[in-house]
């Protein structure tokens, strides 16, 4: 169905990885929760954490072949004969969707036949439709005359032929095609009719393989060189940042749309969708940790619930400036983080010598800037978010994740001081008074 915005993208579907190699790893136990908060710095526990998402998701894709053979016996036999196995940020991906498929086709019996009731059960089908990429095939229904029920099964078949394609395409790279699959011009795939897929190439910097697609190969020369400095420049001066994403981030695809920064989903942890087209240097080293934090986190969420997801827009977003609920000013204080640490980073090490690239001065201005505008917005989100945790909306472990982040802030009050001095006056006192408005408001 429908998988949800990430702090910086509008909602989006759900898009389909390309193929990656499988991810081998050796049982390991995940530290208790009081211990969790080794794996925000420590490189060691970064493997822990995907051993667990690896026998979680074994674990998962044996109950869903089980229950779907039951509930369809006859769509369950047409995908027996893909390799889903072992684990794969894209299998990870095609279980998520089997799951979805299984969970519609279970509330079938809940729906109502008569077109001119509408129940409870009968609304919340109606709403999960009518969010989702197949919205066009289920309201088209409705329009017909069908019942709630018949426009869900209906519905359901033809997100049974998008998946059909989906496994021919990108478990045995064939060109299949239906007419109700969707292209997938996210993740490697364009056109407006039938997809076509972007050009593919991998990139090695510093040992660390990234795919990276791109729509030529003067595209591919470009993007390659400004990813290749720019991690390099953050291996210098922020080495765990470095550790970090050669441990999350797996694919880079370009976007070329002004109003998109960057965007991941949660079913994908490893893709980074990042516009490679609009957004300057300084922008760039933000974007791919910005992202990769996206992927960490997500191994988190796709292994236990860390918050309670309240819709309500109870909290407002510094960086959106505008009310979100929890969960958007949850992610925002997890991955906005990993760009104040990169700019804290180069600002402390600024000395480290290196002849790879010297900031102009415009860039120097931006990376302190950035460094105090983030540490003065996720001061302020903390105090939303220990709210919501006395409210018992975020549990322990989602607590402790975020707690080791802001030990990290504190230590650096005195910095921030030094730093303003570097930073427009009129535009810090924008911000602070931004954020004292919203203290009142909200």
């Amino acid at each position: 169905m429908v998988v949800g915005s990430t702090p910086t993208t509008p909602a989006t579907f759900k898009c389909i990885p390309l193929k990656i190699p499988h991810i081998h790893l050796l049982y390991a136990k995940l530290p208790h929760t009081k211990q969790v908060t080794l794996m925000m710095f420590n490189i060691s526990q970064f493997q822990s954490l995907k051993v667990k998402l690896t026998r979680k998701y074994q674990r998962d894709l044996k109950k869903v072949f089980i229950s779907l053979k039951k509930a369809d016996p006859t769509f369950a036999k047409s995908i027996s004969h893909y390799d889903l196995d072992r684990y794969s940020s894209l299998n990870f991906y095609l279980k998520e969707q089997l799951e979805t498929l299984l969970k519609n086709i279970k509330s079938t019996k809940k729906l109502s036949n008569n077109p001119e009731s509408f129940t409870s059960d009968d609304d919340i089908i109606f709403e999960g439709w009518n969010a989702s990429e197949f919205s066009g095939e289920f309201l088209l229904a409705l329009n017909k005359g069908m019942s709630i029920r018949e426009a869900h099964l209906y519905t359901i078949d033809v997100v049974k032929n998008h998946l059909l394609v989906l496994f021919e395409r990108f478990l045995h790279s064939n060109d299949e095609f239906h007419p109700h699959y969707r292209i997938q011009t996210s993740l490697g795939e364009i056109g407006v009719k039938k997809p076509k897929r972007l050009l593919h190439s991998i990139l090695n910097v510093d040992g660390k393989l990234i795919d990276l697609y791109a729509n030529s190969l003067k595209e591919f020369k470009v993007f390659s060189s400004r990813i290749d400095l720019a991690l390099k420049l953050i291996k210098i001066y922020s080495p765990s940042s470095w550790e970090r994403f050669c441990s999350f981030t797996e694919v880079i695809i370009p976007i070329n749309n002004e109003e998109l920064v960057s965007y991941s989903h949660q079913e994908l942890p490893g893709y980074s969708m990042i516009n490679l087209y609009h957004r300057d240097f300084v922008d760039l080293l933000d974007d791919l940790l910005h992202e990769n934090g996206h992927h960490h986190l997500n191994y988190y969420l796709n292994l236990s619930k860390l918050i309670e997801e309240p819709k309500d827009l109870d909290y407002f977003s510094p960086w959106r400036d505008s009310p979100r609920p929890l969960r958007g000013i949850y992610h925002a204080y997890f991955t906005f983080f990993w760009a104040y640490k990169l700019f804290r980073d180069i600002i402390i090490n600024k000395d480290q010598e290196q002849n790879l690239h010297e900031f102009t001065k415009v860039e120097w201005k931006k990376i302190y800037s950035r460094a105090v505008e983030e540490y003065h917005m996720l001061n302020f989100s903390f105090e939303d978010l220990k709210k919501a945790k006395r409210k018992g909306l975020i549990h322990p472990e989602g607590w402790s994740l975020i707690e080791e982040q802001q030990k990290l802030l504190k230590k650096d009050k005195n910095l921030i001081l030094e730093w303003e001095t570097k930073c427009s006056k009129r535009e810090l006192t924008k911000l602070k008074r931004a954020l004292e408005k919203a203290l009142y408001e909200f």
